[in-house]
Order: structure tokens, then C-alpha cells, then sequence
């Protein structure tokens, strides 16, 4: 294994936090450094829907969306079927990582989702396919030559444009062509709620291994630009992984500790191993993690 399983729950959420405090104007790249503009409640969203499925042990429709829905009451007032795209990507992205080892328990629960935040088609069909490359990744048989392939095959039959975007994807890699020929033929097809997602896998697969090169071309895909980074920081976190993300260390406003934290006990949560409940917080992080099959005693 690459890296860890912990490790790349922890690059999944810090790279959503990334994608979207970049696509929001709250950070910016300069250089290897990240400029902060501080801005309260960014990965709020995020944080609630990760902290209910820790709380509940999984998922529970009613539940979760009260607790995303309250999110989106105390920072704009709206109600939940209006929660735009990014912030429903952010409350996703637990659900994706927690159900990454059971794809059918995923489409259901995300055509849950998708009927209680009113979400398109098109861009339920594209949760789908980022919720699949996570679990290649995560479960260590991500192949950059046919991951594309194996997502439309996962899709199924659908009406969705995101079909036809990532086969156009798939076909403009081969030929390595630039980010502009590509954003310009995928924007011809159908379909701009999928486009985001298209446009994510083609940041992820063209510069696999680097994460700050990948979120720098997304961040110049036009309109679709704050949508897109958020993908491509989901995609390229979890496939990098705390490691490869070069702001690591980066405190402030970014709260890297906190993603950290996050992803320690939502792992622990899904592992099914601690009753992370009544667990001190701090302490999860040191749990001794044994070698497959193999029991050992923990020393107090």
C-alpha cells in the first residue's frame, strides 16, 4: 500500500478544504506558498456531515440532513434544497470516504442525497463518479489508463451528459492535448452541471502526482473554475494524500489539524474497531493499528 488508508482519508478532506477555500477567494495560490484571507465557516459544512456520521456510526438520512441543513441556516439563511454546488460537495465528501468500500450502500445513499437537497441529475450522476475514483484510490486499484472507463461502466445506464464528457476526456489525454483544447470540446457538449466533474478528472489524470499543479489548472477552467477546484482538490487529496499535499504544514485559517483530527476519528468510526464517543479526542491519533490477522495486546 502506498499510503495509508488514515493518511488518505486526512488528503481527501484537506484537499475539499483546499479546493474550496481557493474556489471561494479565501486562500490563493502564490508559489509554494497559500495567501489566507481569512474568512470564517468555510468547511463547515464538511465538519457537520463528518461529525453526524461519526455520531450516528454511518449514515441516516433524517439526521443528516438536520445537521446540514442547520449549517445553511446559521451562515446564509437558506433552506436546504437551494445549498449550492461547492457547499454540497463539501457536506458529500464524508459519505463518499465513508462508504468507499461498499459502492452499491453508496448510490443508494447518495440517491438519498440527491432527493433531499434537490440535486440535478447531471450532477448526482458526477457525485457517482467522484464517489468511485475515491474508492479506486482508497482501495489501491486506481489505474489512470482506465479509471474513466470504469466509472462510466459504474454510472450504468444514465441520460446523464457526464457520459459523453469524461469518454471526450478520456480521448483528449490520450492524445495529450492542452487544458484550453480540452475545456473548449468538453464546453461543447450538454450539460454544465456535469461539466465541473469532467473537467476534474482531467486535472486529476493529467499531473497525477502533482497535487498543486492539478489545482492550478483547475482554478483556470472559467466559470466552472470554483466547482472544479473543490473536485480536483477531493481527487488529487485523496490519491496524493497528506504527503503529496504541499501545504501540509500550513496553519491558520487553513486548520490543517483540524481536517487531521476529522479524518482520525471518521476513520476510526468507520473501521468499526473504537466507540469514538467516548474517546477523548487526542487519543485516537495514537491508537496502534496491528499488521492483518494478527491480534496484539495494546500496553497502558
Amino acid at each position: 500500500m502506498r499510503y495509508s488508508v488514515l493518511s488518505r482519508f486526512q488528503g481527501t478532506l484537506l484537499g475539499a478544504n483546499i479546493g474550496y477555500s481557493i474556489g471561494n477567494g479565501v486562500i490563493s495560490l502564490s508559489g509554494p506558498l497559500l495567501e489566507v484571507r481569512p474568512r470564517p465557516g468555510d468547511e463547515e459544512y464538511l465538519v457537520a456531515s463528518a461529525k453526524n456520521l461519526i455520531q450516528n456510526g454511518g449514515f441516516d438520512s433524517s439526521s443528516w440532513c438536520e445537521a446540514v441543513a442547520s449549517v445553511s441556516q446559521q451562515s446564509e439563511g437558506m433552506d436546504v434544497p437551494v445549498i449550492l454546488g461547492a457547499d454540497r460537495l463539501m457536506a458529500v465528501v464524508p459519505v463518499l470516504l465513508f462508504y468507499h468500500e461498499h459502492l452499491e450502500f453508496l448510490r443508494t445513499n447518495l440517491y438519498q442525497i440527491s432527493e433531499l437537497l434537490s440535486i440535478p441529475v447531471a450532477e448526482r450522476d458526477g457525485l457517482l463518479a467522484l464517489g468511485y475514483a475515491i474508492a479506486a484510490t482508497l482501495t489501491e486499484r486506481l489505474n489512470p489508463h482506465s479509471l474513466i472507463g470504469e466509472t462510466i461502466a459504474y454510472l450504468q445506464d444514465t441520460s446523464s451528459p457526464l457520459i459523453p464528457q469524461l469518454a471526450t476526456v478520456e480521448t483528449l489525454l490520450a492524445q495529450g492535448v492542452s487544458l484550453e483544447r480540452v475545456r473548449e470540446q468538453v464546453a461543447q457538449t450538454e450539460g454544465p452541471g456535469s461539466l465541473p466533474f469532467a473537467l476534474g478528472f482531467y486535472c486529476l489524470l493529467s499531473t497525477l502526482e502533482d497535487f498543486q499543479l492539478s489545482i492550478s489548472r483547475a482554478t483556470r477552467t472559467g466559470s466552472q473554475a470554483p466547482v472544479t477546484t473543490v473536485i480536483t482538490g477531493i481527487l488529487s487529496g485523496a490519491y496524493n494524500s497528506i504527503p503529496g499535499i504541499p501545504w501540509t504544514g500550513q496553519q491558520g485559517p487553513l486548520q490543517t489539524d483540524k481536517m487531521f483530527h476529522l479524518g482520525d476519528r471518521l476513520l476510526a468510526t468507520w473501521s468499526g474497531v473504537y466507540d469514538v464517543q467516548y474517546q477523548p479526542q487526542e487519543a485516537i491519533h495514537f491508537r496502534a493499528v496491528a499488521a492483518p490477522n494478527v491480534i496484539r495486546p495494546w500496553r497502558l
